[in-house]
């Protein structure tokens, strides 16, 4: 794991794959660093997905065993399967994706390292799950949001595990209910508003 001590936060790591480029619902001027990832979703014209129906049907794939993730590339590689599945986009080194729910908006990031609270959107629930690869001091946030810090040994030891309980976990949430990962597979912090 890599400690990065840089307020500014410099991009460190890979950056998308092939096609997984922003798409253009989303605000692209996401460059100042890897943790801006959600700045789009303050902005009102980002892409919020309504239709859950997809996902719904990709997750049941998944647990039949008949959507592929390839896990021979690490949890980079993961993340590129990662974000077909749930339908995230990839901008300023992190996956995210905005979710009408019956519980209100869910505002889903997965990454090799810990957000920046700031970037969340204050009226929606914000999680933020990552394989700690990297790790930036922690911001205060004038944003409440959940992040989930899963340990590299842990992801290393069972991969297949751990992927699924995430999907799981974003399943639940997208059906309304609580999103949560067991603390054998992540460490749980909910950061209340700090400035």
């Amino acid at each position: 794991m890599k400690t990065i001590i840089n307020k500014n936060r410099p991009h460190v790591g890979s950056g998308p794959s092939n096609s997984d480029s922003p798409s253009d619902n989303v605000n692209s001027s996401i460059t100042s660093s890897p943790t801006d990832t959600l700045r789009a979703s303050k902005n009102p014209g980002a892409k919020i997905i309504n239709n859950l129906i997809p996902i719904h049907a990709k997750i049941r794939k998944f647990k039949n065993n008949d959507y592929y993730i390839d896990y021979s590339k690490g949890w980079h590689g993961v993340l590129v399967d990662l974000r077909k599945l749930l339908q995230l986009d990839y901008a300023g080194g992190s996956n995210y994706a905005n979710y009408e729910t019956p519980k209100g908006l869910l505002c889903l990031r997965l990454a090799d390292h810990n957000a920046n609270g700031n970037n969340f959107h204050p009226e929606r629930t914000n999680i933020s799950v990552y394989v700690a690869l990297i790790e930036y001091p922690h911001i205060p946030s004038k944003v409440e949001y959940t992040e989930y810090r899963i340990e590299p040994n842990t992801y290393k030891a069972d991969p297949k595990m751990v992927v699924s309980s995430i999907v799981y976990a974003v399943e639940d949430a997208l059906k309304g209910n609580v999103f949560d990962l067991d603390f054998t597979i992540a460490h749980k912090t909910s950061y209340k508003v700090e400035l």
